[in-house]
């Protein structure tokens, strides 16, 4: 038996080629929302749209059809209900890049907007800190329209909605990088006072109040070094709101599913564009993953749409990173460049990364997800109270048994994978790693019980991430800097491990591999410069649309990525020789 959406098909097909006659006028009526997968295959509602969200040459009239005619529908990402606009005739979809712009004229999404907050948070942190001018866009931004569209049925009942972004007049990219992302949700969701996620907000003026009464200068320094408050620093599924995610390549639509939307980061949530985690929940659509392709390396329950962090110029430190490690004993994920648009609007150049939990070492290190123990910074992310305690133990030996004793290192070598040990510390210390590590921003994983296969052994492995400030800079004078002294000094595992000879001779040899191997500075320049090409056309959108500049600083900032590899390789063995005579 054919299914209405088959039949629809069949008889555009026909009618394509002329083969009834006639001048009829046919929509191919295309159902938008994914309610359920199966099979690879998605199952839709019964309200649908007369072209496919894509990219457009020229504007068109869209038709929206139904089970009854009480269709209303909204252009601006909020939900469509009663009192939204009623169809009653087809919608005109052109490029809207010549309409004003309106939610990406906000100033309220980051402290860096105000030259007064810009200076008294310069004057409390550390030197080089990331201090960026943003202002609101000078030219109208990029735009696709997004349409929303539901019914409702005899009884009153409101339909799903139907969600579609459309492209028109956008030049269509011949290569999947970057990928297009649609993000389309309720704009109170982002940007209401009491809650909307992506605003300074209530929680940033209540803290803010409460700074400017504060008079004591250590207490002023440890508010604005410390964790800042705002509406984009709730965490927590309270802070989570739902939207809908459409994804492109190479101008077709790949993927339409819904998310729930939080803010992601530490200190780079004061930046925009903000890093966004999105999270599949059965909940929402009935999904438990986010279906990307299985070319991007991703298909997991949640996702990261990645801003850069603190590398918001070059924006490249994390994912150069990852190629250069990626076959190296510690975890270090894929990134997949995109552009994003909120609400129809151009909202930067970012990268479509996942995130680490126990789904993805189930998936990439083939291990039962419910057996994954997970720590970031002695903090419990995957696990029990137990494996925590387990985890301070193993550490507590690792960083205090004479390592001298061969008894007591072949007991850590059963506990933790000297191997991962040994490349996660000699990655971070080459690339000078310091400021935020490794006294922050380091993670481990193990099974708890034993399972077959390498990785089911229960020892301790090293997560690779957010290398994107305090290292990688000439600028900064990382080049020369001596980073096995700081990190011993902060890392009671490696500097214990280091006491003995047999790990201390592995960690120089591997050390001396990494200079004429994965980071020599030809291989890395090459890599570098990939980047620069893949990136250089979308730069100065970037660039005009967050700093009302030009993109001098990003080409500054890769020249400054190659400088340091080319001068970290010379000064290694001094370091070295400093360290171990």
């Amino acid at each position: 038996m054919w299914t209405g959406t088959s039949l629809k098909r069949i008889i555009f097909y026909i009618l394509s080629l002329g083969l009834l006659g006639g001048s009829v006028a046919v929509f191919y009526m295309i159902p938008l929302k994914s309610r359920v997968y199966r099979n690879d295959r998605a199952y839709y509602g019964e309200i649908s749209f007369s072209r496919e969200p894509g990219f457009y040459d020229e504007p068109f009239f869209l038709s929206i059809e139904a089970p009854t005619a009480d269709i209303y529908y909204t252009l601006d990402g909020s939900e469509p209900d009663r009192n939204s606009r009623k169809y009653d005739s087809p919608v005109w979809i052109y490029d809207s890049s010549q309409d004003h712009n309106i939610q990406s004229m906000r100033d309220d999404v980051s402290i860096f907007f105000e030259e007064d907050k810009r200076e008294l948070y310069a004057a409390y942190n550390v030197e080089n800190a990331v201090i960026p001018e943003y202002v609101p866009p000078q030219t109208n931004v990029a735009k696709c329209m997004t349409i929303k569209a539901a019914y409702y049925d005899e009884s009153g009942q409101r339909s799903d909605v139907a969600t579609g972004s459309y492209f028109v007049g956008h030049q269509k990219r011949d290569s999947a990088d970057p990928v297009m992302i649609s993000l389309i949700m309720d704009p109170a969701d982002l940007f209401d006072y009491e809650k909307g996620i992506y605003v300074f907000g209530k929680r940033g003026d209540e803290y803010w109040d409460y700074l400017e009464s504060v008079t004591d200068e250590d207490e002023l320094r440890e508010l604005l070094t410390g964790r800042l408050d705002a509406n984009y620093f709730g965490s927590g599924r309270e802070w989570e709101r739902e939207a809908t995610l459409q994804l492109f390549e190479e101008g077709r639509l790949k993927l339409t599913q819904q998310a729930g939307v939080r803010i992601q980061g530490g200190y780079s949530r004061e930046f925009t564009p903000k890093s966004m985690r999105l999270y599949a929940r059965e909940e929402y659509d009935g999904n438990r993953v986010i279906h990307t392709e299985k070319n991007y390396g991703l298909c997991m329950d949640k996702l990261v749409v990645y801003n850069g962090g603190e590398d918001i110029y070059a924006k490249i430190k994390d994912p150069l990173m990852s190629d250069i490690c990626k076959d190296m004993d510690f975890v270090a994920t894929a990134y997949k460049p995109c552009v994003l648009y909120l609400n129809g609007e151009y909202w930067g150049y970012l990268f479509l990364t996942d995130r680490y939990d126990k789904r993805y070492m189930q998936i990439n290190y083939g291990v039962d997800d419910d057996n994954v123990v997970l720590t970031k910074y002695g903090t419990l992310k995957e696990g029990t109270e137990d494996d925590l305690a387990g985890y301070y133990e193993d550490m507590d030996f690792i960083g205090s048994a004479d390592m001298t004793d061969p008894e007591n290192y072949k007991k850590a070598c059963e506990l933790i994978d000297v191997n991962s040990l040994i490349d996660y510390m000699a990655a971070e210390i080459y690339i000078a790693r310091w400021h935020d590590w490794p006294s922050n921003n380091y993670a481990l994983w193990k099974t708890r019980e034993p399972e077959s296969g390498r990785y089911g052994d229960c020892r301790w492995r090293f997560i690779l991430y957010d290398v994107n400030f305090g290292g990688l800079s000439y600028e900064d004078g990382d080049a020369t800097r001596d980073t096995i002294e700081l990190t011993r000094t902060q890392s009671p595992i490696l500097d214990n491990m280091l006491n003995n000879p047999e790990f201390k001779e592995a960690f120089v040899g591997r050390l001396m591999s990494m200079r004429e191997n994965e980071f020599a500075p030809e291989k890395v320049t090459s890599m570098i410069d990939g980047y620069a090409e893949m990136m250089e056309d979308d730069m100065p959108e970037y660039y005009e649309r967050f700093f009302g500049t030009d993109d001098s600083r990003f080409y500054e900032g890769i020249e400054d990525l190659k400088q340091f590899f080319i001068e970290r390789y010379d000064y290694i063995p001094e370091m070295i020789e400093d360290n171990f005579d």
